[in-house]
């Protein structure tokens, strides 16, 4: 088993932590003790509100019994051997708060039916960039009241995921199950890298 400490600064004027934020802080974290390059079938699964800094524990063996709180849960495999990575809310508080706006995304992306396009110009994550556009593309496609949250990403790996400079980034919804939870497929020009999961609620 491993630990970390995982800190953050909410966004804006939000009160909670978004989904990018927390796979984005682990991956980092990741990066120290294993190589990037060889992690396959990334899978992230939401399971709590994030509303204060957290420790994050990894694992070779699983099981949710053995924990109080789960916030997230990361899984990955190298060389075929799995690996959990358990975000866990802890007593710091969050201290800080950054500026932050989709605005960009959201006036340059492209809505064309089940697809929504987006000429990436920006430096964030590919995470981070498409949970903006699927929200975004959410709130004008989709006629309910509610908050669209992501749920659930999948890639495929984490390369393709890294260089995005420049590039044509789109989601395409593949199922909408009754507007209360969609699942699109993510591609960085023409390659599928991975799944996005939100729910309404």
């Amino acid at each position: 088993m491993q630990k970390y400490n995982l800190e953050f600064c909410f966004k804006g004027s939000r009160t909670y932590v978004q989904g990018p934020d927390i796979f984005d802080a682990v991956i980092e974290k990741l990066e120290k003790d294993y190589n990037l390059a060889q992690m396959k079938d990334i899978k992230y699964a939401a399971h709590d509100m994030l509303l204060a800094n957290a420790d994050l524990i990894i694992v070779e063996e699983f099981n949710k019994d053995d924990y109080e709180q789960i916030n997230s849960v990361i899984t990955f495999k190298i060389d075929n051997k799995k690996y959990y990575a358990v975000v866990i809310e802890n007593i710091n508080k969050i201290e800080c708060s950054n500026e932050y706006s989709e605005e960009i995304v959201r006036t340059k992306s492209i809505i064309n039916g089940p697809k929504i396009i987006f000429e990436n110009i920006l430096d964030d994550s590919l995470t981070e960039l498409t949970v903006s556009m699927n929200k975004y593309f959410l709130q004008q496609t989709v006629p309910e009241n509610g908050k669209w949250i992501v749920t659930k990403f999948e890639y495929t790996n984490l390369i393709d995921t890294l260089s995005i400079a420049n590039k044509k980034l789109s989601l395409e919804i593949t199922n909408n199950f009754n507007n209360k939870l969609t699942k699109s497929i993510i591609r960085v020009d023409s390659q599928i890298v991975g799944y996005l999961y939100f729910s309404l609620i």
